[in-house]
C-alpha cells in the first residue's frame, strides 16, 4: 500500500518509501484515544509546593507555561529496525538511558509536566476545558492547542500545575488518522506511548518497521518495559512488540480510505538487568 505525502492538522510525512524493513523516522504527527485517564507525572512524583525547592519548579503554577513543547524528537537515538533482531545489550543499555527513551523523529516532550490523556478526542479547546480539572478542583490557568492536541492547563488546591489533554478528533479520531501513512501511523504509535510511558523510568522506544501489504500495512513498534527487583533481587527487562495496522478501507470521490487498527504489546523475551 503505498504512503500518502502531505500534511493536514497532523505534523508533515517522512521521506522516504516505507519497505520491509521500515525507513526513516515517523514524524508525521499523530495521537490516539487511551482507553483510559493516564497521567504523565516525574518520576511518578508530584513536587511538594511547601518544600524550599517548590516556589522554583518548572511545575509550580506560578512557573511560566507558554503551552505545549512535545513534537517529533530532533535529537536521540536511530530508530532500531526489527524488533527481534535487536541485541540484549542494546535492550539492556537503554532501559538504564532516560535521555535515550525516544529515538529521533517520535514524539517527545523536553519539559516536564504532569500531564493527563483523557479519552474520547475534543473538537475543541473549548470542549476540553469544559472537562474541567483533573481532581475535580483547581483553577483554569489557559488553553492551548497543538497539532495533536488540545489541553486545558490548571493549578490544583496544591499550587501544582497540572495539564488535562484531550487529541484533537480531526486528526484522530480512534480509528481515522488525517494523511495516514505507514510513517504517521508509527508517530501516532509514539504519542500514544508517551502518554502511557515517556515519565516511566525504565521505559523506551527502540524504533519501529513497517511491512507493506496490498490493502495492510503493519506498524511494528519495538519498546521496553522494566520490573525494577527489589534487594537481592535483578530487574525484570521485556522487549516488547506493537503491531498497528494501516488498512485501505475503500475510496470515497477517488481518493484513498484508511483505518487504522491499534495493537496491544506482546512480550519478545524477558531479560535480567541490574540485580541489587
Amino acid at each position: 500500500m503505498a504512503a500518502n505525502a502531505g500534511s493536514s492538522n497532523g505534523g508533515s510525512g517522512v521521506a522516504g518509501a516505507a519497505n520491509n524493513a521500515g525507513s526513516g523516522s515517523p514524524n508525521g504527527g499523530g495521537s490516539g484515544v487511551a482507553g483510559a485517564i493516564h497521567a504523565g507525572g516525574v518520576g511518578g512524583k508530584v513536587p511538594d509546593p511547601a518544600d524550599g525547592n517548590a516556589g522554583q519548579s518548572s511545575l509550580a503554577c506560578s512557573a511560566t507555561y507558554a503551552g505545549p513543547t512535545g513534537g517529533p524528537r530532533a535529537d536521540g537515538p536511530m530508530n532500531l529496525q526489527g524488533c527481534a533482531a535487536i541485541a540484549d545489550e542494546i535492550v539492556l543499555a537503554r532501559y538504564k538511558d532516560r535521555s535515550a527513551r525516544v529515538p529521533q523523529g517520535f514524539y517527545y516532550e523536553p519539559s516536564e509536566n504532569i500531564t493527563f490523556w483523557n479519552a474520547p478526542c475534543s473538537e475543541s479547546e473549548q470542549e476540553t476545558v469544559a472537562g474541567g480539572a483533573p481532581d475535580g478542583m483547581g483553577k483554569l490557568l489557559g488553553s492551548y492547542e497543538s497539532e495533536w492536541f488540545y489541553e486545558a492547563v490548571y493549578c490544583s488546591n496544591d499550587s501544582v500545575r497540572r495539564i488535562q489533554r484531550n487529541l484533537r478528533c480531526d486528526y484522530f479520531d480512534g480509528s481515522k488518522l488525517a494523511n495516514a501513512t505507514p510513517e504517521r501511523v508509527a508517530f501516532l504509535a509514539s504519542l500514544l506511548w508517551w502518554g502511557d510511558n515517556g515519565k516511566v523510568d525504565g521505559s523506551a522506544i527502540l524504533g519501529y518497521s513497517v511491512v507493506v501489504g496490498d490493502a495492510t500495512d503493519v506498524i511494528d513498534l519495538c519498546t521496553v518495559r522494566v520490573t525494577y527487583g527489589d534487594f537481592g533481587l535483578c530487574d525484570e527487562v521485556r522487549l516488547e512488540s506493537t503491531k498497528h495496522l494501516l488498512e485501505m478501507i475503500g475510496a470515497e470521490s477517488g481518493v484513498p480510505q484508511f483505518r487504522v487498527e491499534l495493537g496491544t504489546p506482546e512480550v519478545i523475551r524477558t531479560l535480567r538487568g541490574t540485580c541489587h
